[in-house]
């Protein structure tokens, strides 16, 4: 019935006559229905690299439903299955991100929402380019061209004034083409294979498709309206699949600055991935009032996800034997199956207590624990020898956290916030019985936090957050001992039509035992000014610098590289600015455009860096006239540049231009 009726309403829109766009509501049965719809059609002209245009932008040439709203409200004193609805759509008929959005409801009876998503995702540098160092395959060699997919259906329903059920089901899928790197390596390969395998990463292409899905029912109840109790269940699903394969005959690796890779070409390979996890879905919280002063709040999770995993991989080839100079013939195929298990658990319970009129205290404590069970079987068929093996592992992952905030407001204009986390986990790995020592450790962190926010009047606000982290053990070379970090955002507005603000960030983080070092700094300032309802503009200027360093080891095969220098550097600057004119009634003015430049430095071991500045200006300015009994008109066209100064293959220019019309019902 629902349905129907708005198809009707829909197809009574798209029918009418362009009259004018502020008549009275459009009535349609028991409904005042009002809404608008935004179409239009846009030319697209890109030269240079087209992949990294539709990395940035994605915005092609064609007819599109840029908009679409339709607002139903039911004529006073009628009895309609929903006293509103809405259904708001956007970037119909081929934009990268498209949204449906329906919602159907009747005061006290029930809340209808249905929410649908689109989005691309685009992914493809130039690997061919000539880069600084002379050599090659030093580039991604990954790339991507997948469509993301996502559905929501909640339902909730009023059983009485305190009690409440709930319908919920969400799809999530991701299918398309990737390209990845796979070194050709199998169960049992000796050292020899080993030094090939790491020297030969071949260019593999294939599709995924990626699925979970989600359905849970809930009871929500509130008791003396001091106490609301929140239980959903259901069941969880996770499933994908890769099918990959080498996109020619005789390939050769990426690494083709290395003689002898030149007649270790690839004859053919296939490899096939799978997983599928199923798991109950069990959630339960609760907040409530213990005393005037004394609130509580707390939670308990449950997910058990198990299922199977599946890997398996065929190829055959050329590759050296005992010495690099020796080139065989060779062929295997490798398969692995393993069962999983995850059992999680996730338990919260946090107070709040009112001190009195200007001090209060919270105090929260979460444990969760993750564990994944894993019993694998290996195989493999080489040289005519067939190899098994089994593996039987399982990670233990406890962590206790502990959080206490003091929130004092001993001015009206001023609030403080001082707290401390305390946060221990236990990670545990146990392979085929035997605790290993290596990946097994215990992590205390002490996370000390402060924030102040003082508004004295309109004119002026500020506020400032600094906390600290101190890790006693860490896990890996990237997890600092200490992570010092703070903000600061302060607001002046002299004026009531005009303001700016400024955004500081620095943080610093350090781990000496592994030569790590990272440090961010960022400011941004942006300045508005609304001189009356016709005039308004912005200017804004943001700076942002990275800093990291550290070193790594490559072990697989003979030689291995040990105590190899990592630095990644970048400094981005960006310049931004743009107005809204009315020169005359129902015409209307814009531009709005940014300038970006980033200076950066990628250096391995000494080498030359990989890349280095670039400039990113865009620019986009529309013309819209608003005429009456017709609709609104706009054009719009964008236009802009990137440039690598280091590696030029990536660059592009485009324009784009946007004729769209609007009408309003």
């Amino acid at each position: 019935m629902k349905t129907t009726y708005l198809a009707t309403v829909v197809l009574s829109v798209l029918s009418l006559p362009l009259f004018g766009q502020d008549d009275k509501p459009l009535v349609v049965g028991s409904f005042e229905n009002s809404g608008s719809v935004a179409t239009g059609y846009r030319f697209t002209d890109v030269k240079g690299y087209k992949p990294k245009y539709q990395e940035l932008f994605d915005l092609n040439s064609g007819f599109r439903v840029l908009d679409f709203s339709l607002f139903g409200k039911a004529v006073k004193g009628a009895s309609t299955f929903a006293d509103s609805y809405s259904l708001v759509t956007s970037g119909i008929g081929g934009e990268p991100f498209s949204t449906i959005q329906l919602n159907v409801r009747k005061k006290d009876v029930y809340d209808l929402r249905i929410n649908l998503r689109q989005s691309h995702y685009y992914w493809n540098r130039n690997d061919s380019a000539v880069l600084p160092t002379g050599l090659h395959g030093q580039t991604s060699n990954h790339d991507w061209a997948t469509v993301r997919k996502m559905g929501s259906f909640n339902l909730l329903v009023h059983a009485t004034r305190n009690l409440r059920f709930s319908l919920e089901y969400a799809r999530n899928t991701r299918d398309g083409a990737e390209g990845t790197t796979r070194a050709m390596d199998y169960f049992g390969s000796s050292s020899t294979w080993g030094s090939f395998a790491r020297a030969n990463p071949y260019y593999l292409v294939g599709q995924i498709n990626e699925e979970s899905n989600r359905v849970a029912a809930g009871v929500d109840y509130t008791l003396h309206d001091d106490w609301t109790f929140h239980y959903k269940f259901g069941l969880q699903r996770f499933e994908d699949t890769f099918n990959g394969a080498n996109p020619y005959t005789g390939e050769r690796s990426i690494n083709i600055d290395d003689a002898t890779t030149a007649k270790e070409l690839l004859t053919s390979v296939t490899w096939s991935d799978y997983h599928k996890f199923t798991t109950p879905v069990s959630e339960f919280s609760y907040n409530g009032k213990i005393t005037t002063k004394l609130k509580a709040r707390g939670g308990y999770i449950f997910y058990r996800y198990s299922g199977p995993a599946t890997l398996s991989m065929a190829a055959s080839g050329f590759a050296r034997g005992a010495s690099t100079a020796i080139i065989n013939p060779y062929s295997f195929s490798d398969s692995s199956r393993a069962t999983v298990r995850e059992p999680n658990h996730v338990i919260d319970q946090g107070f709040t207590y009112a001190v009195n009129k200007w001090l209060g205290m919270q105090a929260d404590y979460r444990y969760s624990r993750f564990n994944v069970f894993a019993d694998a079987t290996f195989s493999s068929l080489a040289a005519g020898a067939t190899l098994s093996g089994t593996e039987a592992n399982e990670w233990r992952v406890g962590t206790h956290t502990l959080d206490y905030n003091l929130v004092l407001t001993p001015l009206s204009s001023l609030l403080v916030r001082v707290g401390v986390r305390y946060l221990k986990s236990d990670v545990e790995f146990i392979d085929n019985g035997l605790v290993d020592a290596t990946h097994t450790k215990r992590i205390k962190s002490v996370w000390p936090t402060l924030s102040i926010h003082y508004q004295p009047n309109q004119m002026f606000s500020i506020r400032g957050d600094i906390e600290q982290v101190n890790n006693g053990t860490s896990y890996t070379r990237e997890t600092p001992h200490t992570d010092i970090g703070g903000r600061i955002i302060a607001r002046i507005r002299p004026t009531e039509k005009f303001w700016i603000e400024n955004n500081t960030t620095i943080r610093n983080r350090k781990l000496l035992t592994a030569d790590y070092v990272n440090r961010v700094r960022a400011n941004s300032t942006t300045a508005t000014y609304e001189f009356n309802d016709r005039v308004s503009g912005f200017v804004s200027f943001a700076y942002d610098s990275f800093y990291s360093q550290s070193f790594v080891n490559f072990v697989r095969g003979v030689a291995p590289f040990t105590n190899v220098s990592l630095i990644d550097q970048n400094v981005e600057r960006a310049w931004q600015g743009g107005f809204n004119l009315v020169p005359v009634k129902r015409l209307t003015v814009s531009f709005a455009g940014n300038y970006v430049r980033v200076n950066g430095l990628g250096t391995v071991l000494g080498e030359l860096p990989l890349y280095g500045p670039l400039t990113f200006p865009y620019a986009s300015s529309s013309l819209a006239y608003d005429a009456p009994r017709v609709g609104k008109l706009t054009l719009q066209l964008q236009r802009t540049y990137y440039t690598e100064q280091i590696v030029p293959a990536n660059n592009f220019g485009a324009n784009i231009l946007l004729i769209a019309y609007t009408r309003n019902f």
